[in-house]
């Protein structure tokens, strides 16, 4: 494990906090943030930050999901509650809060109700704190500091916490937007959670989006009062067909009338993953789609991902690089789109040492993923972080994710391609001070090291 000094980070982060110049159609805006996720801060390192933070009352989005990798679970709450202080004593006003994948537990709230009624959290628009094991004590701490004072929040999303009924219920009056998918909400507790968001007069236009996949929803009909009572925000089963379950009263009635019951011992009694197989009503017709029949086809372009090696790049041609940017416009996920790119980019880019077409193709594709990925939301973080994880110098969240490409040759054109007046300023100094950090211990050192403008300004 590398040795990191904090006096060093400290340093850098009090130097600045990046700002992300985010260009959107029509749209030309500064938002200042601080992403912390995939690390595995201590509590002494998250004192050094709280310090560095306390200079900075700009900062207004928080990205700090899974940053207590291999931590003790005492560690957490003192780290959390640190961090805490420093945004509370720079007077630092939140937009955004992502906590997501800390498992810090019902003890980790505590230290967090202290922020989130403080003035840092006055103009919060979104929290995320989906996987915390925040359990239903949890729930009720975090629904009290929510309640405490009015919030601007819209969105919230607090998915795979064993909330179950108490700690939903409780949370659930709170909000605009609310993901409690994969809870372990039990049937009745589900309609309370529906009567509880939808109490007010005005909730049918208040109500953007409210998620309840994934629990004990009941039988057709359950699921149908949910929907009228929810309207356009329900999002009750999983898939993009899921809206399709209640097409018309007609459909849902014969339906209900002979099948009810078995529906209901079948979404109540199944595992998990059994209960959100997606199904399609058509014309009386009950379809269950079972992934593991459906054959998928494979184009060159998935084949090329799956397997980047340059006879399969030579399948795609002179203009691969523009094959790759048509196959994979189609994501409509912006982080799935993002980390698309940045892994085509990098497949291409690592085959770039052998092959005077992959240099070529890769020259293509820089370009193409930055100007793809400066069309999302929130797109600098996602980019940054997931370039970092492609060259190794981060962990992914994912136990699974693993580098299919040679980071030699990643390295080598991203050095060709920071050089260039089109790259972004805030992305380069991101990338630059982490290879800094990780430089003596990286597998790629020697030539890293003979492209100074990968690591200093």
């Amino acid at each position: 494990m590398a040795t990191f000094d904090f006096n060093s980070i400290n340093s850098a982060l009090t130097d600045t906090i990046c700002l992300i110049h985010e260009n959107r159609i029509g749209i030309e805006h500064v938002k200042q943030y601080l992403t912390l996720t995939g690390n595995t801060l201590g509590v002494a390192a998250a004192q050094a930050i709280a310090k560095a933070l306390e200079h900075h009352p700009e900062l207004k989005i928080a990205r700090f999901s899974d940053m207590f990798t291999g931590r003790m679970k005492t560690e957490i709450p003192p780290a959390l509650s640190a961090l805490g202080e420093g945004m509370i004593t720079a007077g630092a006003h939140l937009s955004v809060l992502e906590l997501s994948d800390n498992a810090f537990g019902p003890i980790g709230v505590q230290g967090l109700a202290k922020l989130l009624q403080s003035d840092v959290c006055s103009q919060l628009q979104e929290l995320r704190l989906n996987n915390n094991g925040l359990g239903i004590k949890g729930g009720r701490i975090l629904a009290e500091a929510l309640s405490a004072s009015p919030r601007k929040l819209k969105v919230f999303i607090a998915g795979r916490n064993r909330l179950e009924n108490d700690g939903a219920t409780a949370l659930a009056r709170v909000f605009q937007s609310v993901d409690l998918s994969f809870n372990e909400i039990g049937r009745e507790a589900c309609m309370e959670v529906v009567e509880a968001v939808t109490a007010l007069p005005d909730a049918t236009d208040r109500l953007s989006r409210v998620v309840l996949a994934g629990n004990s929803l009941g039988d057709s009909i359950n699921k149908k009062t949910m929907k009228d009572k929810l309207g356009p925000s329900a999002e009750l089963s999983d898939g993009d067909c899921s809206d399709n379950e209640f097409v018309s009263g007609s459909e849902s009635g014969s339906q209900s009338s002979e099948g009810s019951d078995d529906e209901e011992e079948s979404e109540d009694s199944a595992p998990e993953d059994a209960q959100h197989i997606n199904t399609i009503v058509e014309l009386s017709r009950e379809i269950n789609l079972d992934s593991s029949g459906i054959e998928e086809v494979k184009t060159d372009v998935d084949i090329f991902l799956k397997s980047p090696t340059i006879e399969n790049l030579t399948r795609l041609g002179a203009n691969a690089a523009d094959v790759i940017d048509t196959h994979l416009q189609v994501i409509k996920d912006p982080s799935d789109l993002i980390t698309a790119y940045v892994e085509a980019t990098f497949s291409v880019s690592g085959l770039s040492e052998e092959s005077q077409l992959a240099h070529q193709v890769a020259l293509d594709l820089y370009p193409i993923m930055l100007k793809r990925a400066g069309q999302q939301h929130a797109s600098a973080w996602l980019l940054a972080n997931t370039m970092l994880r492609g060259l190794g110098l981060i962990k992914s969240e994912n136990k699974q994710y693993r580098i299919r490409w040679k980071t030699s040759g990643c390295y080598r054109m991203l050095a060709i391609a920071v050089t260039s007046p089109t790259f972004p300023v805030p992305l380069r100094d991101t990338l630059r001070f982490f290879i800094a950090s990780r430089l003596t211990s990286l597998a790629d050192r020697t030539l890293v090291e003979q492209h100074p403008q990968l690591y200093t300004s």
